[in-house]
């Protein structure tokens, strides 16, 4: 029994021992585990700054047609797609109430003319009448003046005399005389000319029941229907939109933060939907010298930017959105990775690392060029062609670790 017992006693000491050295050997190199990282082989490469907007390629001229008269659409003559030059009618109003107007408005021209000839002559018979009494009345006063000298009269006699010859001039003076004839006053003369004024403007009018198109171009959008009037159109929008689509635009919208790097000229690539695979090319032609709140949730300010489509695929349409990529910068000929293999350590410097033969790691410090979204140049003497640079390092990365680069890199 007893031997049994330190059988049992042996054993378990045996396993434990056991144990003992399978963790051993399983820890024994836990100090320095393996290490994994992503790499990638240094080239020299061109790599290109771009600030993307997205904004509706539209007509590089478009013209939103009404009208200011609002009288009924009696025909349109023109569709969606049609192609029309500038002044080509796109539709006719009813003219029969403004033919009305003009025919009253000549009426009332004709009417006020012929009153006011009669007043005028009627004017006149009273100038002639009143000349003729002043000069009846000159003669009277001279007589009764010689009546007051020889004390024929007296003084209160030729006084009222007098007074009848003043009152008899100062009528005479009322009328409104040119070369001896009764005209009409100012204000006489303006009404009727108001009232000419007024039928010109509705002769003027009566031309504008054709709504013509301002530009040559394609008729993108017909909003208004037979039957309704000229300002009853849908969701209250324009007649009619025409567009000069021979060349296409793109008004984009750049934030403040980037304005600085757009200029004038600078090439851009064009992506829609639209043209699957294909891309169509811009430039960047105009510049707002003003900026306007982005929108009325944020502060930040816009800059208006006009780019002009040089090239383009026949699948490029108008009205769509497009993402214009604006290539504001490029440097060639350098070397670049990924912006997170570049490490800043305790000294402010950046830093890369370098993969040696034998697998462990030396760090390179560089300067910094150009940055784009997804690389940044690196400048140093001691870079070279060919390098296997670390594109994932974190801080516990140093000098002489050995890395075991990932096979399997995305």
């Amino acid at each position: 029994m007893k031997v049994f017992k330190r059988k049992k006693v042996l054993i378990a000491a045996l396993i434990i021992i056991a144990a003992l050295a399978v963790f051993t050997a399983l820890n024994k190199d836990k100090g320095t585990a393996e290490v994994y990282a992503n790499a990638e082989i240094l080239d020299t490469k061109t790599i290109e700054q771009i600030i993307s907007v997205k904004a509706p390629l539209e007509g590089i001229a478009k013209a939103d047609v009404v009208s200011p008269l609002n009288y009924e659409i009696i025909d349109i003559r023109v569709k969606e797609g049609d192609i029309v030059k500038k002044d080509q009618v796109l539709a006719v109003l009813d003219s029969e109430e403004l033919e009305k107007q003009i025919a009253s408005e000549e009426n009332q021209i004709e009417l006020s003319t012929l009153e006011l000839d009669e007043k005028l002559n009627a004017k006149q018979i009273e100038y002639d009448n009143a000349i003729l009494s002043v000069k009846d009345l000159e003669g009277n006063y001279e007589q009764n003046k010689e009546l007051l000298i020889n004390e024929i009269i007296t003084q209160e006699a030729f006084d009222k005399v007098e007074m009848s010859l003043k009152e008899a001039r100062k009528n005479l003076e009322s009328f409104n005389i040119t070369n001896g004839k009764v005209v009409a006053s100012s204000a006489e003369l303006m009404r009727i000319e108001i009232q000419k004024q007024e039928l010109e403007k509705k002769k003027e009018d009566l031309e504008k029941i054709y709504v013509k198109s301002p530009i040559d171009g394609t008729v993108t959008r017909v909003n208004v229907n037979l039957g309704r009037y000229a300002k009853d159109t849908e969701d209250e929008k324009a007649m009619f939109v025409v567009e000069n689509l021979d060349k296409l635009q793109m008004k984009v919208s750049v934030s403040e933060y980037d304005i600085g790097k757009i200029k004038t000229g600078q090439e851009v690539v064009i992506h829609s939907d639209v043209m699957g695979s294909d891309t169509a090319e811009g430039i960047v032609s105009r510049i707002s010298p003003t900026a306007e709140q982005k929108d009325n949730n944020t502060m930040e300010r816009v800059i208006p930017v006009v780019i002009d489509v040089t090239k383009r695929p026949e699948n490029l349409m108008a009205g769509v959105i497009a993402t214009a990529k604006i290539k504001v910068d490029k440097a060639e000929n350098v070397f670049a990775v990924p912006s997170g293999a570049i490490i800043t350590d305790e000294n402010n410097q950046n830093k890369v690392f370098v993969q040696q033969d034998d697998g462990s790691i030396n760090s390179v410090l560089v300067d910094t060029g150009l940055v784009t979204d997804l690389e940044t140049e690196i400048i140093s003497s001691e870079l070279n062609a060919g390098m296997k640079v670390i594109v994932n390092p974190d801080a516990s990365f140093t000098d002489g670790m050995i890395v075991t680069i990932n096979e399997n890199q995305e």
